[in-house]
Parts: C-alpha cells; sequence; structure tokens
C-alpha cells in the first residue's frame, strides 16, 4: 500500500512537473518581417539586452533573438502571480488600444490600468524581470494618457526615464528613449528629444541597423524643426550608410528635395518627390512630400494643383500634426482662391485653431491674419 501511494505521489509529482514545463513558459509577440506580419513564440527567455531578447524554444538547440524594435508585448512566467491576474491587468490597456475605443473610455482604461498594473507591484517585488516590466508598462500607459492629457507629461516623462536608468541593458531601453523623445516633443522640448534620439545611437552593443535608425529619427526631427543646416550634415552621415534598395532612401531624397526648395534649386523638385510618393507607403514622409509639392507649386504659380496637394495631406496624412498644420493654413487660403469656397475656407481655418495645433506656428500665422 506504501508503494502504491508512493508511486502515485511520484506519478503525480512527474505530471506537475511536466504540465509546469508546458504551460508555465514565457512568450513574446513581435512583428515578424519573415512573415510580414504579427507572431507569437514560446519558451524560456535566456537574454535581455538592447539588441533584443533570446529565447530557447522547445527542441531548438539554438535561442532565437528577437529584435528590440520588434518587440509589442512580453508575457514572462512568474511563481509571484497567477498568469490570470497578470492578463487580467495589462487586458485594459490593450482594449484602450483598440481602433474602436473612443477616446474618453480610452482615457478611463489607460487610468484603470495604471492603478491595476501598480497594485500588481507589491505582489512581484521578489521577480525582478517581471516587476521591471511592469514598471515599463505603467510608464508606456502614462505616455499615452499624456497624449490626452498633457498636464501630466512631467510625470508620464519622469517614469519613463526612471525605466530608463533602472534598465540600462535591456530591450525595454529603446522603447523608452524613443517613447520619452516623442513626449518631449510633444511638450516643445525639441532639444530635449533630439539628445533622446542621439542617445539612442550611443548605447553600447546597439546594432548598425538600430544606429541607423536613431539617426534617421534625429533626421526627421531636424526636418520637423527646419533645422535644416544640421539635417543636411546628417544627410551625408545617414546617406553613407543606407544601401541601394533600402525603402529609407526615400526619406533621404526627400531631405535632399527640402534642402533644394529652401534653395530655390527647382529643376528636379517635382520628380523628386512624386519618387518619394511612389517608394513608400509611410504616411509621415508621404504628408511631407504633398506638402513639399504643394509648397512648390506655390513658387510656380500653379495654385489649382498646390490646392490638390494640400488636400490629400488633410484627407489622408493628417497624423502628424505640423504637418497637418501646414495643409490646413494653405487651404484656408486655397479654398477661396481655387475654388471659390470661402465657407470650406473658413472651415480649414476654424479647424487650425484647435488646441491640438496650439504649438504650431501655421496656428499662429492664421491667428495673426484673422
Amino acid at each position: 500500500m506504501l508503494r502504491k501511494c508512493l508511486r502515485l505521489f511520484l506519478g503525480f509529482s512527474f505530471m506537475g512537473i511536466f504540465v509546469f514545463s508546458v504551460f508555465a513558459q514565457d512568450s513574446i509577440k513581435f512583428i515578424d518581417k519573415t512573415k510580414k506580419g504579427e507572431n507569437e513564440i514560446n519558451g524560456l527567455i535566456t537574454g535581455d539586452s538592447v539588441k533584443g531578447l533570446t529565447i530557447k524554444i522547445q527542441k531548438e538547440p539554438t535561442p532565437k533573438l528577437i529584435p528590440a524594435v520588434d518587440i509589442i508585448n512580453v508575457s514572462y512566467s512568474s511563481t509571484a502571480i497567477t498568469s490570470i491576474e497578470l492578463k487580467s491587468a495589462l487586458g485594459k490597456e490593450v482594449r484602450a488600444n483598440l481602433p474602436g475605443t473612443k477616446e474618453a473610455e480610452r482615457l478611463k482604461l489607460y487610468e484603470e490600468s495604471v492603478k491595476d498594473i501598480t497594485d500588481l507591484l507589491p505582489k512581484v517585488k521578489s521577480d525582478a524581470r517581471l516587476s521591471k516590466y511592469l514598471n515599463f508598462r505603467i510608464a508606456k500607459v502614462k505616455a499615452d494618457i499624456a497624449k490626452i492629457k498633457p498636464e501630466v507629461l512631467p510625470d508620464a516623462i519622469k517614469s519613463l526615464n526612471n525605466v530608463r536608468v533602472d534598465n540600462p541593458d535591456s530591450w525595454m531601453t529603446l522603447g523608452s528613449f524613443k517613447i520619452e523623445a516623442e513626449l518631449q516633443e510633444l511638450k516643445g522640448n525639441f532639444d530635449a528629444a533630439l539628445k533622446l534620439y542621439q542617445g539612442i545611437g550611443k548605447l553600447a552593443g546597439v546594432p548598425p541597423d538600430i544606429k541607423t535608425d536613431s539617426d534617421f529619427l534625429v533626421l526627421k526631427l531636424l526636418m520637423r524643426t527646419n533645422r535644416m543646416a544640421e539635417a543636411e550634415a546628417k544627410l551625408k552621415e545617414v546617406e553613407a550608410s543606407i544601401l541601394e534598395g533600402d525603402p529609407r532612401r526615400a526619406q533621404v531624397l526627400l531631405v535632399k528635395t527640402q534642402a533644394n526648395l529652401l534653395n530655390d534649386q527647382l529643376n528636379a523638385i517635382e520628380v523628386d518627390l512624386n519618387k518619394v510618393i511612389d517608394s513608400t507607403d509611410e504616411s509621415f514622409t508621404r504628408g511631407k512630400a504633398f506638402n513639399l509639392l504643394g509648397e512648390y507649386y506655390l513658387k510656380k504659380n500653379k495654385e489649382a494643383d498646390a490646392f490638390w496637394a494640400f488636400l490629400i495631406v488633410d484627407t489622408l496624412y493628417s497624423q502628424d500634426v505640423d504637418e497637418h498644420a501646414k495643409a490646413l493654413y494653405h487651404l484656408s487660403i486655397l479654398f477661396d482662391k481655387v475654388k471659390n469656397d470661402p465657407i470650406r475656407a473658413r472651415q480649414s481655418k476654424d479647424k487650425l485653431l484647435d488646441p491640438v495645433y496650439a504649438k504650431s506656428d501655421y496656428q499662429k500665422k492664421v491667428d495673426v491674419e484673422k
């Protein structure tokens, strides 16, 4: 009888170990460039650096590296809390980010998410990697809140800064740099944002492709803030590192074209901008190109062509606040001049006076002209 009980106990113990090995796994959700979509893999995370996470997958001899820039979410297995508790706390952030969630509901879900994740921190204090990850998630959600409620920007920036300090060599480091830089831009502190973008490329062990991405972020910021002398100098550095066939060459051509437009070197502008538009799907690049095309047409006294270029930005590429403000400013004039539609011209002007464009020079310009 004793032997039978012992065998049963050992059997159950083995089953317990087996079940744990199957179900208590880490998982990484990421952008899979080979499949051109999202993917998720399970296993044991064995390494963490600015390059990304390495994960050992069952039956595969070599751990797989998931680049930091491709990581969407991570689920760390833990004995400190159940997976149900963790999914419940993180679920509200996921729901908030669904495309159909309205802003008021999104803000409510974000704020509840911060509270729920914060409530978990005392429980996971003994699990260093989960504790650090939850603090990163809190900082990310605070950043999302700050984009809706700018008054909480200082707290969100502080949280992201703390994540960077606590994780000097982690996949979370890159995300923290980039998100904090975006918030500094939102705050209007472009010098601070520039230092953060530059800081990405200076991280020890950062892969060459991320260094190039960092240079592009710097370049885009210099373009957005019209610091063209610095942008052209950075352009030479970036251009040398971009191979033929790389889609980022469209952005290189965009900077060159913007510089030529500012210097009234107009011969190749239209051809080059159409090359940019045809060679990329990126919203910022296409929006910028159409706006530059509109400005080129204005210089050539082709107001009807300029109108359509700015209208495309307003209808299709309004995601970038500065570029949208520029398009709205010109439409507030061209709707009347080209289409004899003063009502639509007034609507463009009224839209430009919305608080979201408060930091734009174009709002200040239209406000003075009002």
